[in-house]
């Protein structure tokens, strides 16, 4: 019997597991009208204005220092361009998302999936993966970008996030509390 086997029990625990992002990113949607923004991989997400990479501060979108795991789509959307190092959606609402993956000095530490363009993804889907024992000598090496072409930022959860958690905030909450000033 297998290690996975032995600690969950059964293969349909260890499925289970495997899909929870992608059903906490569907029970969400089907629950309320709010859209879904799930975090691509557990780590901590950060304003995009804090990236090391000059590129990305200019952009509209979030970046992520991993903590290892499994990646994860962020929105449903039709796959448009697909490489090693990113990966572009356009979701429902005609909005053009990339996911990139930036690397620094460590090679082999996240692999992208690579899909087919009209592909279609659901939020929470696993994208790629990251290397637990590179990730872990280096904890700086790997960054994650989540970049909005054609939208304004959505009101976002910063901080520690899971795999899966939808990070959208709704309503009048912001994490800046501007309204409290």
């Amino acid at each position: 019997m297998n290690f996975w086997k032995r600690l969950f029990g059964s293969e349909k625990k260890l499925s289970q597991l495997k899909s929870t992002g992608q059903i906490n990113a569907t029970r969400l949607a089907r629950n309320n009208d709010t859209p879904v923004l799930v975090a691509p991989v557990t780590g901590d997400l950060q304003k995009i204005t804090d990236s090391r990479d000059e590129p990305f501060k200019t952009k509209n979108g979030v970046m992520l220092v991993p903590h290892g795991g499994n990646l994860m789509a962020p929105v449903s959307g039709i796959v448009t361009e697909s490489t090693n190092d990113y990966l572009t959606l356009t979701d429902i609402s005609e909005q053009t998302v990339t996911v990139t993956v930036t690397v620094v000095g460590t090679s082999n530490v996240v692999r992208l999936a690579q899909y087919g363009v009209g592909q279609q993804l659901h939020a929470g889907d696993v994208i790629g993966t990251t290397n637990q024992k590179v990730l872990s000598a280096d904890h700086e090496a790997l960054r994650i970008y989540v970049v909005w072409a054609n939208q304004d930022l959505p009101n976002i959860r910063y901080g520690s996030v899971y795999a899966g958690q939808n990070v959208w905030q709704v309503g009048e909450l912001q994490n800046d509390k501007e309204s409290d000033s």
